[in-house]
């Protein structure tokens, strides 16, 4: 009897761990990302970036940080940080940066 409620009462914990989990990443960003040619609005996930003449240009207006990568699928290492109200870099950063990973 003892091991039931043990066993249940883990699975309510996992439950509720789980979902408060899901609502954060539901809510996260609010606000936009964009550049002179489009802007996404409340922003989730990976985003590929269009390359405006051939430069990485990224204006962070969301309540979150955005975290560029050089590829289209959001791996391998961060080659900038842009923070809440802030722009991506300039320099070699704006050159290779191709997608940035907003929560």
């Amino acid at each position: 009897m003892m091991r039931r409620i043990t066993t249940t009462a883990g699975i309510l914990a996992a439950a509720g761990v789980l979902t408060l989990s899901m609502a954060t990443s539901a809510s996260a960003a609010h606000g936009d990302l964009r550049n002179s040619t489009w802007h996404i609005v409340n922003p989730s996930g990976c985003v590929v970036v269009p390359l405006e003449d051939n430069r990485f240009h990224v204006y962070n207006s969301t309540n979150e940080y955005a975290l560029a990568y050089q590829t289209i699928t959001c791996t391998g290492p961060v080659i900038d940080v842009i923070p809440p109200g802030g722009r991506s870099a300039e320099g070699p950063i704006a050159v290779l940066g191709r997608a940035v990973w907003v929560d």
